[in-house]
């Protein structure tokens, strides 16, 4: 069985900057090696066929690599595009990628459903329905799929505007339907929105009257939930940004990594709400709450609100922290607040 792999060195280049995404931005993610040799770890004892350079060949043993034509380290979409096509060409039976939705939607521009489409998450916006929900997890999807256990099934590419996304404008749209692979729960089923309902605003008073304290640092980040939260306030938020709070007050607006790393000696929680059918909490979206602030914390320092709907639709919780040993560490059953004084007790996924 042949596998293409493909990597984006520039996905999820703006999470951690606070940017909303990495579509234009020319910055390569440190990040992208490790996510890659998390998938390696797990992923079956086959030759890939690789790009050149950072787009794959760089992170493979030669006896594991067979390196195509195609590819460069200053790479685009259109080189993207180029070894999609390369890797159809060879005969590949499944296409593996590293990175976010705008890779998905540039892979199945071109593939023409010809053959399932598997994503390591690594970007910054992952709403489509092809990313398993660990890079660990994807290789052991890759590992069941070539012992022939693993499903072929329908799946959607999302994607946003990212120039209405950064203006806190959420816009996603459907660009096609793909074939992936599903075993167990390792597959991301793709995000759900909801209506507004009642459940937000009765949750921002509990949280308010009887939560907030003054000498608590808050860090919000971003969703419909937290933000009425912030909207009972008395403030206008951008629906998409991570805010800093001492208590009442608005201390930071639209806060990136490297001003949430500023916040030292404080006692913080984070606010948080889960990315609608999904469950993830952490790692879609937040990614300006990066791994040295989570390290701060405990679990119990992290407040946790829902709609009742969502919840209800939602099997587990979920954390992506870019560290597996800290998914572990918020491993757990939380208290959803889902009301005034109402809480509804969920547990995190086996393998986050």
């Amino acid at each position: 069985m042949k596998v293409g792999l493909l990597v984006n060195p520039y996905a999820g280049a703006g999470g951690r900057s606070g940017l909303k995404g990495s579509d234009r931005i020319r910055v390569l993610n440190p990040e992208i090696p490790g996510r890659v040799k998390r998938f390696l770890s797990r992923s079956p004892d086959v030759l890939y066929l690789v790009p050149r350079g950072k787009m794959g060949a760089e992170y493979l043993d030669s006896n594991m690599k067979i390196v195509l034509s195609s590819g460069r380290d200053d790479s685009t979409r259109e080189d993207t595009v180029l070894a999609v096509k390369e890797m159809i060409e060879n005969g590949v039976d499944i296409i593996v990628f590293v990175g976010g939705d705008g890779t998905a939607r540039d892979i199945a521009e071109v593939i023409d459903n010809a053959v399932p489409i598997l994503g390591v998450p690594a970007g910054v916006k992952m709403h489509s329905g092809v990313f398993s929900t660990t890079p660990e997890a994807a290789g052991e999807l890759l590992s069941h799929f070539i012992r022939g256990e693993a499903r072929i099934v329908n799946t959607e590419v999302l994607d946003l505007d990212e120039e209405e996304y950064r203006r806190g404008k959420f816009v996603v749209k459907l660009y096609y339907i793909v074939k992936t692979i599903s075993y167990s729960d390792l597959l991301t089923p793709s995000k759900e929105e909801y209506n507004y309902s009642d459940d937000i605003d009765s949750i921002a008073e509990f949280f308010i009257q009887d939560l907030i304290k003054d000498e608590i640092t808050y860090i919000m980040g971003p969703g419909t939930t937290v933000k009425r939260i912030e909207q009972f306030l008395g403030y206008e938020p951008n629906f998409l940004s991570v805010d800093v709070f001492k208590g009442r007050k608005l201390i930071k607006y639209d806060a990136n990594y490297n001003d949430l790393l500023k916040l030292t000696g404080e006692l913080i929680k984070i606010v948080l709400t889960p990315v609608g059918k999904q469950g993830f909490v952490i790692g879609r979206g937040n990614q300006e709450i990066g791994p040295e602030i989570l390290r701060r914390i405990n679990r119990e320092d992290l407040i946790i609100v829902s709609s009742r709907l969502k919840l209800n639709q939602i099997d587990c919780l979920r954390f992506d922290t870019g560290d597996p040993i800290l998914d572990q560490k918020f491993s757990g059953v939380y208290r959803v607040i889902i009301g005034y004084r109402e809480y509804m007790a969920i547990s995190t996924c086996s393998n986050t």
